[in-house]
């Protein structure tokens, strides 16, 4: 609907909860005569407050374990709801991830995905350069996506978990469940499976250079990240 429109029924909705009982009536009635003019109801104003933001994850149609690890955690840190599109270029599938939630929730979570996940291929990128060039490619995946996942793992242990108020859940399931009637599990790619005593070091890297990177969630129920790199 119009912007302006639902702009001025929400200033109506916020004027009904006046002190002043005569003036809190005339906004609810203005409030309910601007919603029928425009067919919406308190259910979809509340849910035009969900925003979203869709960011490209880097994966193929079916992603490796550690970017859904990913996902998943900038997602809990404030606050969001997360789904995964598969996407065919003409080319070739790929795969985004979309991000929902209230108060800006959704677009620091994609801030947080896009700058941990650069950071997170550039360190796996540089861990593999120093495995043995003779090694198989499914022992090199395989500790990449071992270093990946204990990366995460330590980032992990900085985040706090954003939790929403009943209120703000009932907006975002209904958020959800207008947008989605049925949604399928995304399950990922385990390239980890068979692992071997010497893919250890892998972990053990992963974890170390994880501790490097600082993600300061914000403070006193804000919705921003800074992230970067520990000082050495």
């Amino acid at each position: 609907m119009d912007s302006k429109a639902l702009d001025k029924i929400k200033k109506c909705l916020r004027l009904a909860k006046s002190s002043n009982a005569n003036e809190a009536a005339t906004a609810l009635r203005q409030a309910q005569k601007l919603m029928a003019i425009h067919g919406v109801t308190t259910d979809d104003v509340a849910m035009s407050d969900v925003g979203s933001h869709t960011t490209k994850t880097g994966a193929g149609k079916t992603p490796p374990a550690y970017v859904i690890m990913l996902g998943s955690m900038v997602a809990g840190a404030f606050g969001a709801e997360k789904v995964y599109q598969q996407v065919f270029d003409g080319e070739r599938w790929t795969l985004n991830v979309e991000f929902y939630g209230l108060n800006g929730a959704a677009e620091v979570a994609g801030y947080a995905f896009e700058v941990l996940g650069r950071q997170l291929k550039r360190d796996r990128t540089a861990y593999l350069a120093t495995l043995n060039k003779r090694l198989k490619r499914t022992t090199k995946v395989r500790r990449g996506d071992l270093y990946a996942q204990a990366w995460l793992n330590a980032v992990a242990k900085q985040v706090t978990r954003q939790q929403r108020t009943e209120a703000e859940n009932a907006i975002v399931e209904a958020y959800k469940a207008k947008r989605w009637n049925d949604l399928d599990t995304m399950k990922p790619r385990d390239n980890t499976k068979g692992m071997r005593s010497h893919d250890h070091g892998a972990i053990h890297q992963g974890y170390q250079d994880g501790k490097k990177v600082s993600f300061h969630q914000g403070v006193n129920g804000s919705r921003h990240a800074q992230i970067g790199e520990v000082a050495s």
